[in-house]
């Protein structure tokens, strides 16, 4: 897994690395951005499935998504929120988690593992 710089400059050296098989995984909200429509339009025409998270007004980067969640952003106040987009990803995390729960588990308790070696975290008393 690897995240993108928010810089679009930059953006080239990670398309490079990019093949048929991986996901791009795309958040343009409100006031989209055309880099990002850009990004994904060069991503998908390598192979590259995207997935958008997205406002309900949906931005123009699901031209290019092969899958798109288009969440209710809107509230009462002078801001949007991002209370539900972030309620969303925990909520697609734990599914696919939960779906291959024996390597996720192995691999979180290799990791517990690497911490406790390297001492970077206190044990609770």
């Amino acid at each position: 897994m690897t995240q993108i710089a928010s810089n679009s400059s930059s953006w080239p050296h990670y398309v490079l690395d990019m093949k048929q098989g991986d996901v791009l995984i795309i958040f343009d909200i409100r006031r989209y951005e055309q880099e990002m429509e850009t990004l994904a339009k060069i991503a998908r025409d390598r192979g590259v499935e995207i997935i958008l998270f997205t406002d309900q007004w949906s931005s123009p980067v699901a031209k290019s998504a092969r899958r798109i969640f288009r969440i209710q952003i809107e509230v009462p106040s002078a801001w949007d929120s991002s209370v539900v987009i972030l309620f969303a990803v925990e909520a697609l995390i734990e599914a696919i988690q939960s779906s291959i729960w024996e390597e996720t588990h192995d691999r979180m308790k290799t990791l517990e593992s690497l911490f406790d070696s390297t001492r970077l975290f206190r044990k609770p008393l």
